[in-house]
């Protein structure tokens, strides 16, 4: 597979195309995957490209293989 070249306003494009559960508003938005229970902004995900040229997106944590329905909207109390 094949990294994607990023620019924030691309992946920030991909982000709005591809995610079919939530919006996004900025890259620096964040996201708290519920496979792997860590917290991570939208500059965190890896975009790969596959050789049939389909875009993927994974969970930034080592081994780890959520997707967009794992990536929640954190509950943060401020």
């Amino acid at each position: 597979m094949n990294v994607l070249p990023e620019t924030l306003g691309r992946k920030l494009k991909l982000f709005q195309a591809a995610d079919p559960l939530k919006h996004w508003w900025s890259v620096g938005e964040m996201r708290f995957c519920a496979k792997c229970e860590h917290l991570f902004t939208g500059h965190d995900i890896r975009i790969t490209l596959d050789a049939d040229e389909q875009v993927h997106f994974h969970c930034p944590t080592l081994k780890c293989d959520g997707q967009w329905e794992d990536w929640q909207y954190p509950n943060l109390h401020l």
